[in-house]
């Protein structure tokens, strides 16, 4: 049989060429579409998810842990905020601050307005989120003495402090006074950095509304847990590492984020009154509508594509019918049941849609990348994934199905030489190439108007 089929396949070798060349051209085609779509919709959420600073994929817990529950509240952020990602990998770093301090009238020079005294906090900074300009950060427990801080390099500045130099402050809540001797300066490493949304001023170092608050001040880990200082929030800043996320793992991620907020609100050792900032379902939200709209233009042109392969391919397996029909209706006449001849069909269809099948997703990678290339994505730093993918594969396959199919039925679809050419295909066959130009026409005709004169 292999051997028949060969022997058919190269008396009409220039129309099954044909056939090879459409089949082949539309199945790379739609590869590298499916390809380049998965992999701009895996990239651009990632960019969504970094941007600003990485505070899409960012959680922000603060509350007034209850006495004793430090370490608890601690290992249940940690816990949740892991879950919150749906099991990316999570960075957290705690920001603990004390309660207000009222300053010193006039220090720096300069009078409260409305006689309203300034204030400042305490916060025991992440070493790694700052750089110190003068001096050093203090370190150790502090437990007598004047207390030991390091203050902002926009503080420094206006109150014109050096290191060594000490003041007063007044804790606001019950009135006691606590000495301060500055130990050195700092500034944040980077203002945008996700850690810095937990301090109220943004690492600013001071905003001003009818008084201006100044900090945080920074002191040590020991500073703060000592009790020298008035408690005040607790909080914490989650960072995933979105580099490994992709478009399919959205919803799982949404749920995941919404389900573990609820929980970090309603947690006891976080007091059961947790203040949570995640960004995370909003913008999952917004880009879903994006991905959708870029989607449906992409398929648009995919319905396209398929159409006029499917044509083309109908067209050419019709003169092939045509001029086979005299041999087929030969064997029909020498005993060849309807089955026999569909499988003959069926072998020469495969002979087809094999190769483009297996060229296909080989192809889209570098196609992929020379499409990039050439369009303004490679200005953005934008970097695709160019392997053949699953998606890439399950797009050839079903498209070789598809095309295997018509061309099956085209081939067998010639039962003598009396039927001449209208009669080669089959009615749905014949009146499907004709809807199919008018529909691939019809959407053409669509998005152009769609886009429209723009100014």
């Amino acid at each position: 049989m292999t051997l028949f089929v060969l022997l058919r396949l190269r008396a009409h070798r220039v129309l099954m060429a044909a056939s090879l060349v459409v089949v082949l051209l539309a199945t790379t085609l739609l590869a590298t579409l499916a390809l380049f779509a998965q992999s701009v919709g895996d990239a651009a959420l990632r960019h969504a998810l970094g941007d600003q600073g990485g505070s899409g994929a960012t959680l922000v817990v603060g509350t007034e842990v209850p006495a004793g529950q430090e370490e608890t509240a601690d290992r249940v952020v940690r816990r949740e905020a892991a879950a919150s990602f749906g099991g990316l990998p999570v960075t957290v770093r705690a920001f603990p601050q004390s309660g207000t301090y009222a300053l010193p009238a006039g220090l720096g020079g300069r009078a409260a307005p409305g006689g309203k005294p300034d204030l400042t906090q305490f916060a025991a900074l992440d070493a790694s989120r700052v750089r110190v300009v003068a001096g050093t950060l203090p370190h150790g427990s502090a437990a007598s003495g004047p207390l030991p801080v390091a203050l902002p390099q926009r503080v420094a500045r206006q109150w014109d402090l050096a290191p060594g130099a000490e003041f007063e402050v007044t804790d606001r809540a019950g009135g006691k006074k606590l000495a301060v001797r500055v130990t050195g300066v700092y500034r944040p490493a980077d203002t945008t950095d996700p850690y810095w949304q937990a301090d109220p001023l943004r690492g600013r170092g001071a905003r001003t509304v009818s008084f201006t608050t100044y900090g945080p001040l920074a002191v040590s880990t020991g500073a703060m847990a000592s009790g020298r200082l008035a408690a005040g929030t607790s909080s914490w800043v989650a960072v995933a590492d979105t580099r490994g996320v992709r478009t399919g793992d959205t919803g799982a991620l949404r749920r995941a984020s919404v389900a573990g907020a609820e929980r970090l609100r309603t947690e006891a050792a976080l007091g059961g009154s947790a203040r949570v900032r995640d960004g995370l379902p909003e913008l999952l939200d917004r880009f879903a509508t994006t991905l959708g709209v870029y989607r449906s233009t992409l398929l648009i042109v995919a319905v396209q594509l398929v159409l006029l392969a499917l044509c083309a391919l109908v067209l050419v397996a019709q003169l092939l019918s045509a001029e086979r029909a005299g041999h087929t209706g030969l064997l029909r006449h020498r005993g060849a049941s309807r089955a026999r001849v569909a499988g003959l069909a069926g072998a020469e269809a495969l002979a087809v849609v094999v190769p483009a099948l297996v060229v296909a997703p080989l192809l889209a990678g570098p196609l992929a990348r020379l499409l990039v290339e050439r369009s303004s994505l490679a200005d953005s730093g934008l970097r695709l994934a160019y392997g053949a993918t699953p998606l890439v594969w399950l797009v050839s396959v079903g498209f070789a199905v598809v095309c295997g199919v018509v061309l099956t039925g085209a081939l067998a679809a010639g039962s003598g030489a009396g039927r001449g050419r209208a009669g080669a295909l089959p009615g749905f066959l014949r009146a499907g190439a004709d809807l199919g130009l008018l529909v691939a026409a019809g959407l053409a005709f669509w998005q152009l108007a769609g886009q429209g004169p723009r100014e």
